[in-house]
């Protein structure tokens, strides 16, 4: 790709700022376009007592850093009760999140970045009686907490914030589209590639989105994007910006 481009940057505000810099350090241009928004969710009187009742969990499993974040917000009296509770962190970003709050029992997988990552590890296979505290946000998948059920587990969720559609002022980026003028566009969820369509929806510009060149972190988001009609789709290793600005350069298109 040749310096100038222009990289459509959907993460929201403050998970962007890192992706941007890598961006910026080849020369290209950044455009910030938040298509979520993350923000805390109101805990149910049972989700309050999970966390009252934190002692009862083995295992702890933070899916996203936002989840680590918005939880440990909660559960500032609870650090000597977390330090005694596996806690296994899914991809590098919770990993870190957790290093960082002083934790240092936190586990993740040595390869993944998913809930089958998880499920994979030796620590997962035997999970007969015993009690699991999966902290998300609102909705997702259910592969996680399914699997572990069936393997004798029982299992709670802690649902600690929620995405947001925002309404963003998209008359610069219809202009992009109309020019032609974005080479790539970075998707991190498929909630974030269907706000992106609602937020974009114009037919005249509908032809020229779905041939802008997306980055997806997954086969399961490629899978959305192709459903969608997108038609240059690049899947990443994994789903660090470091992986994403990779797939790029690499571009590996997958259609």
């Amino acid at each position: 790709m040749d310096n100038g481009k222009k990289i459509l940057v959907t993460r929201p505000d403050h998970q962007a700022e890192n992706l941007c810099k890598l961006i910026e350090k080849q020369g290209w241009e950044a455009i910030r376009f938040p298509v979520i928004e993350i923000q805390a969710r109101p805990l149910s009187v049972q989700e309050i007592r999970r966390i009252q009742d934190l002692d009862q969990y083995q295992q702890i499993f933070f899916v996203s850093a936002n989840a680590v974040n918005f939880a440990l917000q909660r559960m500032q009296d609870k650090m000597e009760s977390l330090q005694k509770i596996s806690c296994i962190a899914v991809g590098n970003a919770s990993y870190k999140a957790l290093s960082l709050s002083g934790l240092n029992n936190v586990i993740k997988p040595e390869q993944g970045f998913n809930s089958e990552a998880i499920l994979a590890m030796p620590e997962m296979q035997h999970m007969h009686d015993k009690s699991c505290l999966i902290i998300r946000g609102e909705g997702g998948r259910e592969l996680l907490a399914d699997s572990l059920r069936e393997r004798g587990a029982r299992v709670d969720y802690l649902e600690v914030y929620k995405r947001v559609m925002p309404q963003p002022d998209s008359r610069l980026i219809v202009e992009y589209l109309y020019q032609k003028a974005l080479a790539a566009i970075f998707i991190y969820s498929g909630d974030a590639l269907r706000n992106l369509v609602k937020i974009l929806a114009c037919e005249d510009i509908n032809k020229n989105l779905l041939n802008t060149p997306v980055v997806v972190i997954s086969r399961r988001v490629q899978a959305i994007a192709k459903k969608i009609g997108f038609k240059k789709i690049i899947i990443a290793d994994e789903a660090s910006d470091a992986a994403m600005l990779n797939a790029l350069l690499n571009g590996e298109e997958c259609g």
